[in-house]
């Protein structure tokens, strides 16, 4: 079929991005149906006079997003997607709004991430899930901006900051969001937060009074479980599976807030189909439930394109997308951020200026500086290089030592986790062991990690390896399997 594309070399948004957006609109609007062919990467690459790679890769995110699908050496085939999909898909993204606009000039308000026993008590090869490498911060280019900004904008230093974060910041953070997630939102519906953590806070105190009963993945980021078992709500553990969380076990009563990591489950790393995100949406727009979608790593993909947001199929209606910087730039900085639909708006910046007056001026007009100059772009795509060379030596490493390991989520993300074979110990009694010769290894339940089932199996080892260099990744592995040998033949002598 002949595609009638119209790409923008002017406009900041990358090629590929714009061919995918168009043919995901084609597909969605119903000219391209389930069943027929995109045309060959090459015919169209000609036609649209880019590189072939640009189409390649724009087919490639369409696959994995499951829009279309090869079928051997035929080509790419258009997948079938539901009726009622894609109704809500077309309701919450073009078709309906969700609110008015707010005021722009209206008056402002005025009003676990460490190991287990810390930075000195740390193993001397740690696994700890979520830590940046030290080595990667941006130090030259942050402090050539720092430096700027105090010599020009000394008087911020003694004002107030809105509430719901400096205006550039969070424009910056929509900009970086439309491009990256495809999560269409205005800078009026972001919320600058003291880290992840406290996004999620925001979002839960904003939705407790719509809120009659809360469901959370199974297992789940222990930090969305301490503020969920607070509440003094029902809570509905819902399972997690290779696809991610199983939609077809949610609760029909209307009224849930459900906290969901799709793009890379914490703990397990599973990436959520499509088929499900589209059921997912659909149950909360079915039940008047709203969803908070925690995409706390998903900056760093390095097997296939990136993916679209489940705030972006939403459309900004019922889902709340909670990031954080803590992975991408530095935990040190304490700047997270929640986006919320337009309806949501005021009773959000409300809230924040009641939780704090504001986060601190200089890192937030540092922070916007460096998304808007391109310093942020640069940064991700050098730690990805460097993150992907750690996660293939670690997977190498394991591999090696323990043929046929299964390791489980290390498409994307910081971190990865290794499912032992029968006959091993459990991953509890591995983790004390490895302690002992300064390896930090951790179970699921020492993870960062929750799970409400108490009698799950002790199974599943986490390994963050961001923080660590590839040769301290090769002497750790090399050293486990010493390990384990030698407990192997103690116990079999």
């Amino acid at each position: 079929m002949e595609l009638t594309l119209a790409l923008d070399a002017q406009s900041t948004k990358p090629l590929q991005a714009q061919v995918f957006d168009q043919v995901r609109e084609i597909i969605l609007g119903g000219q391209l149906r389930a069943g027929m062919a995109l045309p060959p990467s090459r015919m169209l690459a000609e036609r649209l006079r880019v590189s072939r790679n640009t189409v390649m890769m724009a087919y490639e995110r369409l696959a994995a997003e499951g829009y279309v699908k090869a079928r051997g050496t035929a080509g790419l085939f258009v997948e079938p997607i539901p009726p009622d999909s894609l109704l809500l898909i077309q309701r919450g993204g073009h078709y309906q709004t969700n609110g008015p606009i707010p005021d722009a000039s209206s008056e402002p308000l005025l009003c676990f991430a460490g190991s287990p026993g810390g930075g000195s008590d740390r193993p001397e090869l740690d696994f700890w899930v979520g830590r940046s490498d030290p080595a990667g911060f941006p130090l030259r280019v942050w402090r050539r901006l720092v430096n700027r900004l105090l010599a020009k904008e000394t008087a911020y230093l003694t004002d107030y900051c809105d509430p719901a974060g400096l205006p550039e910041l969070r424009a910056a953070i929509s900009t970086h969001l439309r491009r990256a997630r495809a999560v269409a939102v205005t800078e009026d519906q972001v919320i600058v937060t003291t880290g992840g953590q406290d996004a999620l806070n925001l979002v839960f105190n904003l939705l407790k009074s719509h809120t009659r009963q809360l469901c959370i993945e199974n297992p789940c980021y222990l930090g969305a479980s301490l503020i969920f078992r607070s509440a003094g709500l029902t809570i509905h553990p819902i399972p997690v599976d290779a696809e991610g969380l199983r939609t077809d076990l949610l609760p029909t009563l209307r009224g849930s807030l459900l906290y969901v990591t799709p793009s890379h489950q914490f703990p397990t790393g599973a990436t959520m189909t499509l088929t499900r995100r589209l059921a997912l949406l659909q149950w909360a727009e079915e039940t008047d439930s709203y969803i908070v979608e925690d995409d706390y790593d998903s900056d760093f993909r390095y097997d296939g394109p990136p993916l679209t947001a489940l705030a972006g199929l939403d459309g900004g209606r019922r889902v709340f997308y909670a990031g954080t910087f803590s992975k991408s730039v530095g935990a040190g900085l304490r700047i997270g951020f929640a986006t919320v639909p337009r309806m949501f708006w005021d009773e959000a910046r409300m809230l924040k200026a009641r939780m704090s007056n504001g986060q601190a001026w200089l890192e937030q007009a540092a922070l916007a500086a460096f998304i808007d100059e391109g310093h942020f772009d640069r940064h991700l795509r050098r730690l990805r290089q460097v993150y992907k060379a750690r996660r293939d030596r670690l997977v190498t490493a394991l591999r090696a030592a323990f043929e046929g390991a299964a390791i489980l989520g290390g498409e994307s993300g910081l971190h990865l986790v290794w499912k032992l074979p029968p006959g091993f110990p459990p991953a509890r009694q591995i983790q004390v062991m490895a302690r002992a010769q300064g390896i930090g290894i951790y179970a699921l339940s020492s993870g960062a990690a929750y799970d409400f089932n108490a009698e799950a199996n002790d199974d599943m080892l986490v390994f963050g390896y961001s923080s660590l260099t590839e040769a301290q990744i090769e002497d750790a592995v090399h050293r486990l399997r010493l390990m384990l040998d030698e407990h192997a033949a103690s116990a079999n002598p």
